[in-house]
């Protein structure tokens, strides 16, 4: 796959993250329902196309080291909402205490069911959590990271499906992606002008990189037992 290609397609991906770590837009700037939802089709039909069939083996690789990482910062959190939820427990009569882990190591499904049940079971408390540091914004965050996390998994899984090819333009399809993509930019970026951690993180979502830059790694981990 030519470094355009890769490039276009992976600004892509990432633009699809984007939404789905970001749901108040659908409220805040419902224009962009409709253009996310162009963006998910233009994935889908840079895929069919075969356009990831060159370098299946390295996406794959790829995706793994962005999995682990995920994983880890997830289990990493869960455990945290567990050791400050007993906290909670000795100061807090009526509080129920539902945030329970095991000792050992959470499968990646048990790991992510986990995740959502507490962000979910968490909302009624989060006073709670926030006066020991769990703000809101640590939850919306955990909740990011199993969103990307189930996106990588889904990614993996369309990349080992790319081996019958397509027929379908590519070049049609790119061009495609790139006036989603404008169109998303000119809205977001007027949207998030006064907030610029937003704009910052949308910004580098839709940035399509140029031939020789360099992105850094996600250095590689022991991977939690899978399902």
């Amino acid at each position: 796959m030519s470094d355009r290609k890769r490039a276009i397609f992976e600004a892509v991906e990432r633009m699809g993250f984007f939404g789905e770590a970001n749901p108040q837009l659908a409220i805040e700037l419902p224009v962009t329902v409709e253009l996310f939802a162009d963006n998910q089709i233009n994935k889908e039909n840079l895929i069919a196309t075969g356009i990831m069939r060159e370098s299946s083996a390295s996406a794959g690789k790829s995706g793994t080291r962005g999995k682990v990482a995920r994983a880890r910062e997830i289990d990493g959190d869960v455990r945290r909402v567990a050791r400050t939820a007993k906290m909670i427990e000795k100061k807090v009569p009526d509080f129920q205490n539902t945030f329970e882990t095991p000792h050992g190591a959470l499968s990646y499904l048990e790991l992510t069911e986990k995740a959502e049940a507490f962000v979910k079971d968490a909302a009624p408390h989060r006073e709670h959590f926030a006066k020991y540091g769990l703000t809101e914004a640590f939850f919306t965050n955990l909740q990011t990271n199993v969103a990307a996390f189930r996106e990588i998994t889904h990614g993996q899984a369309d990349a080992k499906r790319t081996g019958v090819g397509a027929t379908a333009d590519t070049e049609t399809i790119l061009q495609s992606s790139l006036a989603t993509r404008a169109e998303l930019k000119i809205a977001i970026e007027n949207h998030y002008k006064d907030n610029p951690p937003k704009l910052a993180e949308w910004q580098t979502a839709s940035h399509i990189k140029r031939r020789g830059e360099t992105a850094p790694e996600t250095p590689a981990a022991a991977e939690p037992p899978a399902n």
